[in-house]
């Protein structure tokens, strides 16, 4: 039963790969506009840290009877980096195409961004570990 689980995951997978590409190649020929690309993963990415880190300030605030306005604001701003892509989509494409694209888009992304972010802080913090510890080299021959 696992095998035939891990066997369906892999299909799932594969044909969620295979749709995304075709899907950004229509889009491509159709209006010479790709949705997945890095950039839209990096907007999407920061649009959900800058909410995230909204949503956790106004929540602490809340729990020391604080004010909550400045993580209502980050709460803001994340979704209008949202709305902006999603525009940007809209304007590119056309309405249909650009919120069903939109759509998959920030859904997709979303999700690798929970991945993403975490494991690129943990990179950054080895990358500082390793500088810090690193010893200098000096030139004897010049």
């Amino acid at each position: 039963m696992l095998v035939i689980k891990l066997i369906l995951a892999v299909v799932v997978i594969g044909a969620l790969i295979f749709g995304i590409k075709q899907f950004n190649q229509h889009c491509m020929s159709r209006f010479g506009h790709a949705f997945f690309t890095k950039r839209a993963f990096y907007i999407t990415a920061t649009a959900i840290a800058v909410f995230t880190v909204g949503n956790m300030w106004r929540r602490s605030s809340l729990e020391g009877h604080g004010d909550t306005l400045n993580g209502i604001v980050l709460m803001v701003v994340g979704v209008l980096i949202a709305c902006w892509l999603i525009y940007e989509n809209v304007r590119r494409t056309n309405s249909i195409w650009g919120i069903v694209g939109s759509v998959g888009q920030l859904g997709l992304f979303s999700v690798l961004a929970w991945v993403w972010l975490p494991l690129m802080a943990i990179a950054l913090l080895c990358q500082f570990l390793a500088l810090a510890s690193a010893k200098p080299v000096y030139v004897v021959n010049r």
